[in-house]
């Protein structure tokens, strides 16, 4: 079995599980699974991505992408990566992050990508999205980007979870 095909399965299963804890949930708890989103920033629970990234002496690195969230408003999210400069530096520069996201409660979905270092591209450094309320689940993942398809892999994507509001 390839290791693509292993990394598929694994990622479906871990979001089914995550469906399932979710759905499995008794109507009447007061607590919702996962942390809820506020105006500000917070990190969510998540596994990160990890690729790498070879610095200016050659010598490889790994590369930890995680996710931070907000809520601007009700079923909006705003994603921001808590990224230090250090990455600028290494061939992972001109790495996207591409955050896949699904509501569980009401299957809306979508996707929106991020550059950890801002001055090499013209995306935002905090897209919005409309998740919906409710449980999301994300998948974190490092890609290349446009003329760099190479850059910052290998990796393993990541995977989230938060509630919106």
């Amino acid at each position: 079995m390839r290791v693509s095909t292993r990394l598929s399965i694994l990622t479906g299963t871990a979001l089914a599980a995550a469906g399932v804890a979710v759905a499995g949930a008794p109507a009447a708890a007061a607590d919702p699974i996962g942390p809820t989103l506020t105006s500000a920033p917070i990190s969510v629970y998540q596994i990160p991505a990890v690729g790498v990234q070879i610095t200016g002496l050659g010598l490889p690195d790994l590369l930890f992408s995680s996710v931070n969230a907000s809520s601007p408003g009700k079923g909006r999210t705003t994603f921001t990566l808590p990224v230090s400069d250090a990455p600028c530096w290494t061939s992972a520069a001109l790495t996207l992050v591409r955050i896949n996201y699904v509501n569980l409660a009401n299957g809306t979905s979508g996707s929106t990508s991020l550059r950890p270092c801002t001055p090499y591209g013209s995306l935002p450094d905090a897209p919005t999205v409309d998740t919906g309320s409710g449980p999301v689940a994300i998948t974190v993942a490092i890609v290349g980007a446009e003329g760099y398809p190479n850059a910052g892999q290998p990796s393993l994507p990541g995977i989230a979870g938060f509630v919106a509001p």
